[in-house]
């Protein structure tokens, strides 16, 4: 949809119409940057300000820049809980951790 017709669209609609006008226009430019997780950077983005997302929808070079940013948000959330895994909290304890004097 065009910018200008998006945007008399959203002018006409409620926040949850606005919602999902702007994630139907904004995933597929997502999903062509970044396929495996298309619906959760599309998601993020939604969070932002709408007339960021505007910006988005109208400057390639803009999403490309927030899509990878949120790409690498997902990639240190996705090390964290790595590194929270059962395996890797018993595999820091040392057997001397816990042994009474």
């Amino acid at each position: 949809m065009q910018a200008v017709a998006l945007a008399t669209a959203l002018a006409n609609s409620t926040l949850d119409q606005q919602g999902t006008l702007l994630g139907e226009n904004l995933y597929p430019l997502v999903d062509a940057l970044e396929h495996d997780n298309a619906a959760k950077v599309t998601c993020m983005l939604l969070e932002m300000d709408q007339t960021e997302v505007l910006h988005l929808l109208e400057s390639p070079e803009a999403l490309k820049a927030k899509v990878a940013e949120a790409m690498e948000v997902l990639r240190n959330v996705a090390q964290q809980q790595q590194g929270n895994s059962p395996t890797d909290r018993m595999a820091s304890l040392s057997l001397t951790d816990n042994l009474v004097s």
